[in-house]
C-alpha cells in the first residue's frame, strides 16, 4: 500500500490474469462444440491398428515442433485419413483434424485401461 492509504502501488511490467469460474487462474477455454461431443461419444475405436495409434500419439506430442505449417497439415490430413478408414463412424467434416486425432488418442486409451 502506498502512504496516505491511496491502495496498492501498480505495476506495470505485472500481468494479471482475471479469475475464471474454472480451478485456477486463466482464460476460459474455448466451448467444444456440441457435433465433436456427440461424435466422441458414439466413436467405435476398437479397430485402430496399433501402428496409427502409436502415429497419431506421436503427431500430438511433436506437432508443436514442426517449424513447417504445410508439413503439420499434410502430416495431420494423412493421419486422419488412416483415422477415418479404421473407426466408426467416421467423423463430421465441421471437425478439425487435431480434434479428431486427439479423441481417437484420448478414446483408445479409455477402452485399453
Amino acid at each position: 500500500m502506498r502512504e496516505g492509504g491511496g491502495g496498492p502501488v501498480k505495476m506495470s511490467w505485472r500481468r494479471s490474469v482475471e479469475p475464471g469460474p474454472g480451478p485456477g487462474p486463466g482464460p476460459n477455454p474455448d466451448p467444444v462444440s456440441p457435433a465433436l461431443l456427440a461424435w466422441a461419444a458414439a466413436v467405435d475405436v476398437t479397430l485402430l491398428s496399433d501402428k496409427t495409434a502409436k502415429s497419431a500419439e506421436r503427431f500430438l506430442r511433436d506437432y508443436r515442433h514442426m517449424s513447417s505449417l504445410a508439413a503439420r497439415r499434410e502430416i495431420a490430413l494423412r493421419l486422419r485419413a488412416a483415422i477415418e478408414a479404421q473407426i466408426s463412424p467416421i467423423p463430421p467434416a465441421t471437425i478439425s483434424s487435431m480434434d479428431v486425432i486427439a479423441t481417437v488418442v484420448s478414446a483408445r486409451r479409455k477402452i485399453l485401461g
